[in-house]
Parts: structure tokens; C-alpha cells; sequence
């Protein structure tokens, strides 16, 4: 799949089957590597539009839409990057790592951690956790964040993350009551990607915005909890 505009970390795509119009709406995923001939998405099989995707072979077309939505800023010189993800969301920060990221990374179990061995060829600087203990720390990615942060006596920690609700909700209540910068990438239902049907909007200090228009990355300094 040949890019036409360059993505930055944090954009996604609109992807879907192009032999079939069932279903009808495209499915939103993060970008996770691409060059000047190619990009590659991270599919986790849920429904009907991926099990088309994952069945796609050399040659078959896909329809795509994007970049779309707006990506994670650079960190500012004085800053210290960390970056937490759950399951699917791994996805979206991956093109954040590089040597010496600190990464904070569980799923419900090891079965659902994805690209261990990619991640671990980029830092070696990783956190894992699972729900029900199978492997690394027993728990979620924010608590094993919360427990090992002053350890890690970085200088200006700021978070970059993407995950499920559960583990968001968590994560903007620790960084506000930290005062802890950083830039959250909602995981959305998305119908249209341009922001024209309002089916993925959250509640900001500024009122409801789209995510898929002004987002998905947005500063936690903006986000209601």
C-alpha cells in the first residue's frame, strides 16, 4: 500500500475490503510503520469488516481513507517521554519507540500483547502486564505505571498513551492528580473519519470535540474525566 501524504505518529486510517460494500462503513486503525512505499495497521479480528481484511490477498484492492485526525506532538527537550498502552493501543504509540523509551504495555493476558519481539528490538526499557498474571507484572498498565514512576526519577515525565476506557479513565485521573503532562489517543467508534456525522465526539474543557476530527490525540489538560 503506496502513501500519498506522509502520517505522523498518532494519525490513522480508514480501511475496508474494496470487493464489498457489507460492510459499508470502514474500520479506523492506527498507523503503525510506514516508509515512502508503504504502510502497515496492526488488525485485531473482532468482526466482520477485519475477517474481510485478514482474508485480503496480494493483488486485492482496499479502500483507504487518510491520514486522518491529528497526532502526538514532539516531547519539548526537557521533557521525558513515557508511553503506556493497552492491548490493540500499542498500535499507536509504536512509532514513538525508539532506544531508551520507558514503555508501560498490558492486555488482559499474554495472548493479547502484540509485537513483543518488534518492541523489544527498538528498547529494552519495557514494563509488560497482564490482568491475570501470565506473564510480567499482574495488573494493568497504569498501576504498574503508578507504582514504578518516582523509581524511575526521570526528569518532566510526560505520557503518551492509547488504550481502552477503563485504562484511560484511570490513567487522566493519576496525571491530574500528579499534575503530570502528556497526550492521550482515544480508541472511537468512527462512522465518516472527517468529522461530519458527530458519532465519536468527548467532552472537553472547551466543549465536545470530535475525535476523529480534533483528535484522536488530545492534551489531558483538555479532557473532562
Amino acid at each position: 500500500m503506496q502513501p500519498h501524504v506522509r502520517p505522523v505518529p498518532g494519525q490513522f486510517y480508514l480501511l475496508r475490503a474494496s470487493e464489498t460494500l457489507d460492510p459499508l462503513l470502514r474500520r479506523p486503525f492506527s498507523i503503525l510503520m510506514w516508509d515512502d512505499t508503504h504502510l502497515e495497521f496492526l488488525i485485531r479480528l473482532k468482526g466482520r469488516g477485519t475477517h474481510l481484511l485478514r482474508n485480503m490477498r496480494v493483488g486485492d484492492r482496499i479502500d483507504v481513507l487518510g491520514p486522518l485526525g491529528n497526532g502526538y506532538p514532539d516531547p519539548l527537550k526537557d521533557e521525558t517521554p513515557i508511553l503506556v498502552a493497552g492491548g490493540v493501543g500499542i498500535a499507536s504509540v509504536f512509532p514513538l519507540l525508539h532506544a531508551g523509551t520507558r514503555l508501560f504495555y498490558g492486555a488482559m493476558n499474554s495472548a493479547e500483547l502484540y509485537l513483543l519481539d518488534d518492541i523489544k528490538k527498538l528498547t529494552g526499557n519495557i514494563f509488560i502486564c497482564t490482568d491475570d498474571g501470565s506473564k510480567g507484572f499482574k495488573g494493568n498498565a497504569v498501576e504498574r505505571l503508578i507504582e514504578s514512576l518516582d523509581d524511575l526519577a526521570v526528569a518532566k515525565p510526560t505520557i503518551y498513551a492509547c488504550g481502552p476506557e477503563g485504562m484511560i479513565a484511570a490513567l487522566l485521573k493519576f496525571l491530574s492528580e500528579r499534575g503530570i503532562p502528556g497526550y492521550i489517543s482515544f480508541e472511537e467508534r468512527m462512522a465518516c473519519g472527517i468529522g461530519a456525522c458527530l458519532g465519536c465526539v468527548i467532552k472537553t474543557v472547551q466543549g465536545y470535540k470530535r475525535v476523529c476530527k480534533e483528535g484522536p490525540v488530545f492534551n489531558v489538560r483538555e479532557i473532562v474525566c
